[in-house]
């Protein structure tokens, strides 16, 4: 462990279903406390805006929302914007969720899940790098 941290290794324990056990108390309060804040400031919004609710606004990049980069989206551009950030998010979710279960399933951590994914196979080993001079 490291005892910067109150003796808690944050990578010691990689399969995520080991390491909810071992996850300190005061930082899952922390993780509800923050979800809830985020979650009360959407209720609020939602009420603010009544009727005239556009469904997924939070208040980020919209005229009169926060645009800390200057983002001067047109309404349908904006629209667009939105559906891609939804459609993805959920795509998101589905993939965590399917790494979730797969550890649940197997046993295996998420990480010696998808490091195959990233390994180089065996050709590009004998192909050499940019394939050198002389191929």
């Amino acid at each position: 462990g490291n005892e910067n941290f109150g003796g808690a290794d944050a990578y010691s324990y990689v399969n995520p279903l080991e390491a909810i056990n071992h996850i300190p108390s005061l930082a899952i309060y922390q993780i509800v406390g923050g979800m809830a804040w985020v979650e009360y400031q959407r209720v609020q919004r939602i009420k603010e805006q009544g009727k005239d609710r556009i469904s997924g606004d939070i208040g980020l990049a919209y005229p009169g929302g926060w645009n800390p980069f200057n983002i001067n989206y047109s309404p349908e551009e904006y629209a667009e914007k939105q559906l891609q950030e939804i459609k993805h998010c959920r795509l998101a979710m589905l993939g965590a969720f399917g790494l979730f279960f797969q550890a649940l399933n197997s046993g295996e951590d998420i990480v010696s899940q998808l490091s195959p994914a990233f390994a180089a196979p065996e050709y590009a080993a004998k192909a050499g790098y940019f394939l050198p001079q002389g191929i």
